[in-house]
């Protein structure tokens, strides 16, 4: 079916995400974002696209499962496209249950794609472990931020920045013992969460990223993905917006 309509109804802003929950016929809710050539809709529950590979509800399950019972399991490269292709999927849940405040599913998300991560640690080959992981502070930042959100929410600010701490903790850890990067302050992960801790302790109200902090982090990840094509609109759109 044609979507113009339901796309002219929902403009694209290429400066935020745009996100929004509804409800399908049979009462199920489901999660949509808009991107720039239509729009993207994914279960709130269960994998993003409802598949469940071999009737686990996800591949990452589906894996752990074979690895629990295959002494010497191994992922093969199919096995690897599979999770990545998974986390991607999840990316896009979380990215949208973050822009609309609903932090636990996007701690949920979040943890399942550390989960991937560490089984592609564990089980895949190293060119594709090192490449994979390079995503790892990047979806520690996201997860650290939802809990630290969901603790002020409940004006437990001490809580909040304990959870901040800590998550810089753990992100300085994998930039310095697993990416080889001796300069991990300069990363825009902690420097994402020292400002979130600046906006806290100068009693702010933390609010959605900047619009210039977000794309900078989205073209980071499009670079690592070597998507190319992303990287360069959103090298425009970080221009447009700096004017």
């Amino acid at each position: 079916m044609d979507i113009s309509k339901i796309l002219s109804e929902w403009p694209f802003d290429p400066l935020t995400v745009s996100a929004r929950i509804i409800k399908a016929e049979d009462g199920r809710q489901l999660v949509q974002m808009r991107v720039d050539l239509g729009l993207i809709q994914m279960e709130y529950m269960g994998r993003p696209d409802g598949y469940r590979p071999e009737g686990f509800e996800s591949y990452l399950d589906y894996y752990r499962s074979l690895a629990a019972n295959e002494k010497e399991f191994s992922l093969d490269p199919r096995q690897s496209f599979n999770l990545r292709q998974e986390g991607m999927q999840y990316y896009h849940r979380y990215l949208s249950l973050h822009q609309l405040k609903e932090y636990q599913g996007v701690i949920r998300d979040t943890r399942h794609n550390l989960d991937i991560l560490n089984v592609i640690a564990n089980y895949a080959g190293a060119v594709e472990n090192i490449t994979s992981q390079q995503h790892r502070p990047y979806v520690m930042m996201m997860n650290t931020s939802a809990k630290i959100m969901l603790k002020l929410a409940s004006n437990d600010k001490n809580e909040a920045l304990r959870i901040l701490k800590t998550g810089v903790r753990q992100i300085k850890h994998i930039y310095k013992n697993v990416l080889d990067d001796p300069q991990p302050d300069l990363s825009p992960e902690i420097f994402q969460l020292r400002e979130l801790q600046h906006r806290i302790t100068d009693d702010g109200v933390p609010s959605e990223l900047p619009v210039q902090e977000k794309l900078e982090i989205e073209l980071q990840m499009a670079l690592l993905s070597e998507n190319y094509e992303e990287a360069a609109l959103l090298r425009d759109q970080i221009a447009r917006s700096s004017k």
